[in-house]
C-alpha cells in the first residue's frame, strides 16, 4: 500500500496531461456546483441542454451547461465536496493538485482490500502478488489517478464482493447484510453501470443458497437506478430522456465487452498492459478449476462487469477509456498474481513462458531497453526466456533436489524482476506515459 501511493503520488499532477480527459473537471465541477448553487453545472458536448456557455480554464475551452445529466450525481458530489474541504470555492481552482487525490486515496485502498478479499479465495501469497501487481503496474498507477467514477465503483465492488464472501461463510451477521446492500444501492449512483454490483452478487448468493439476500442484493441495485431516475424527474424529465437516449446511442454492436478485454491498456499504444492480459487467462482458468469459490467471487464478477459495457458503452469509449477497466482491475489483478504463483508454486513449464511472454515482458521492456525500438540481443533475450524455461522442465523431468529448487529460484527471480521493473516505470511515468 505504501509502495502504491508513493508512486501514484509522485508526479500525479503530471501524468497523464491534465486536459486529456475533461471528465476530471466535468464531475468535479458538477458537485462543486450542486454543492454552493444547487445546480450541476459543468460542461457537456451532448445536444438538447438549454444553453452551452463558453468557459476557459486550464488552457481549454468548455461548454458548460445547466442541469447536468450526463451520470448520477454520487460521485460528483464526492468530488465537490473535496475540492470544498480542500479551499476551492471556483471552478477554475480545481487543478490536478485538488481533483486527483480522492482517486489516488480510492484506488490505494483498492490495494489493501483486494488483499483482503483474494487471501480469502486465492490465499495469502497468490493475493499478495495480486496486491503487488495492483501496486507497481504502471496502467495501474497512471488510471489510478483519473477521477473518474471507476474509481469509487471499484472500492464499493471489492467491498460488496467481501461482504458477499462473509455473509456465505455465515460471519458478521445483519450488519454485514446491510453493508451489501447499502454498497448494492449507491453502485449505480456513481454511474449506470455500477449496476454490476448488484447483479454480479444477487448471482453469487442465489448460487450459495441465500435467496433472500440475493433477492435483497438484486433490489437494491434496482432501487440505486430507480433514485436515480428520481432525480432525473425531479431536475427535468424531458432532459433527462434525452440525454439518456443519446447515452444509449454511443453503443455499436455487441464488441464492447470483447474490446475491454483485448485492448490491454486502453489509453495510448505506448502503454501496454500484459498482467491485465494474464489476468483474464487466470480468470478462465478459475473458472474451470477447482477454486469454485474463487470462480463465482472473482472470475463472475469481472465477467459480469464486462457484460454491463457490452449492454451500456460504445466501443470505441473501451479502447480509447482506459479508465473503464478500472472497476474489474482487482480481479483481474488478482487473477494474474494467482497464476503468477502458480507458475512459480507448480513450476509450471508453459504457465513460466506464459508469465514471461505477458507480463514479464511489458513490465520490463521500457526498463531494460528504454523504449519501444530497442532492439535486444538475441542471446540476451534468449538467456532472459530461457533460464525460467528450462529450470521449469528440468524440475518436471526429474522432480527431486536441487532440480525443483533451481526452478522455484529463476521463476521466483523473474515475478520479482518484473515487479521492479513496474516499480521503475511508474516511478518514471510522467516521461513514459505522459499523455492519454
Amino acid at each position: 500500500m505504501l509502495l502504491g501511493l508513493a508512486l501514484r503520488l509522485h508526479d500525479y499532477t503530471l501524468a497523464p496531461a491534465f486536459t486529456d480527459n475533461a471528465d476530471e473537471v466535468q464531475f468535479t465541477w458538477a458537485g462543486l456546483n450542486l454543492l454552493l448553487h444547487g445546480d450541476a453545472y459543468t460542461w457537456s458536448y451532448f445536444p438538447g441542454y438549454a444553453s452551452h456557455t463558453r468557459f476557459d480554464a486550464f488552457g481549454t475551452n468548455y461548454p458548460l451547461v445547466h442541469h447536468w445529466l450526463d451520470h448520477p450525481p454520487l460521485f460528483s458530489y464526492l468530488m465537490g465536496g473535496w475540492a470544498l474541504l480542500a479551499g476551492s470555492r471556483d471552478m477554475a481552482s480545481t487543478g490536478p493538485q485538488v481533483v486527483r487525490l480522492p482517486p489516488i486515496l480510492l484506488s490505494t485502498t483498492a490495494v489493501l482490500l483486494s488483499y483482503l478479499l483474494g487471501r480469502r479465495l486465492l490465499g495469502r501469497w497468490a493475493a499478495l502478488l495480486g496486491a503487488a501487481l495492483l501496486a507497481v503496474t504502471p496502467a495501474a498507477v497512471l488510471l489510478g489517478r483519473e477521477a473518474e467514477p471507476e474509481a469509487l465503483l471499484a472500492v464499493l465492488f471489492l467491498l460488496a464482493l467481501w461482504a458477499g464472501v462473509l455473509i456465505t461463510e455465515e460471519k458478521g451477521g445483519r450488519s454485514v447484510q446491510a453493508l451489501l446492500l447499502t454498497l448494492c444501492l449507491l453502485a449505480p449512483l456513481a454511474k449506470v453501470s455500477g449496476i454490476a454490483v448488484g447483479g454480479s452478487l444477487a448471482v453469487c448468493l442465489l448460487v450459495c443458497g441465500r435467496w433472500r439476500v440475493a433477492l435483497a442484493a438484486a433490489a437494491a441495485g434496482a432501487g440505486g437506478l430507480l433514485i436515480w431516475l428520481l432525480y432525473g424527474a425531479l431536475v427535468d424529465w424531458q432532459l433527462f430522456l434525452h440525454i439518456t437516449e443519446l447515452q444509449a446511442q454511443n453503443r455499436r454492436g455487441v464488441l464492447t465487452g470483447f474490446d475491454l478485454i483485448q485492448s490491454v491498456a486502453g489509453v495510448n499504444r505506448r502503454l501496454r498492459d500484459g498482467w491485465w492480459l494474464l489476468g483474464w487467462i487466470g480468470l478462465g482458468a478459475l473458472s474451470v478449476g477447482r477454486e469454485r469459490r474463487a470462480a463465482l467471487f472473482l472470475a463472475w464478477p469481472a465477467i459480469a462487469y464486462a457484460g454491463a459495457i457490452a449492454l451500456l458503452a460504445g466501443e470505441q469509449n473501451t479502447q480509447q477509456y482506459g479508465w473503464y477497466k478500472w472497476m474489474a482491475y482487482p480481479e483481474v489483478y488478482l487473477a494474474a498474481g494467482w497464476l503468477a504463483w502458480q507458475a512459480f508454486r507448480r513450476r509450471s513449464l508453459p504457465l513460466a513462458l506464459l508469465l514471461l511472454l505477458t507480463g514479464w515482458a511489458t513490465a520490463t521492456n521500457w526498463w531494460l531497453g528504454g523504449g519501444e525500438e530497442w532492439t535486444p540481443a538475441p542471446i540476451l533475450l534468449a538467456l532472459l526466456l530461457a533460464l525460467p524455461v528450462l529450470a521449469a522442465a528440468l524440475a518436471a523431468w526429474r522432480p527431486r533436489p536441487p532440480y525443483p529448487t533451481v526452478a522455484r529460484i529463476l521463476i521466483g527471480a523473474a515475478l520479482g524482476t518484473a515487479l521492479l521493473g513496474s516499480a521503475i516505470q511508474s516511478f518514471g511515468v510522467a516521461a513514459l506515459y505522459a499523455r492519454l
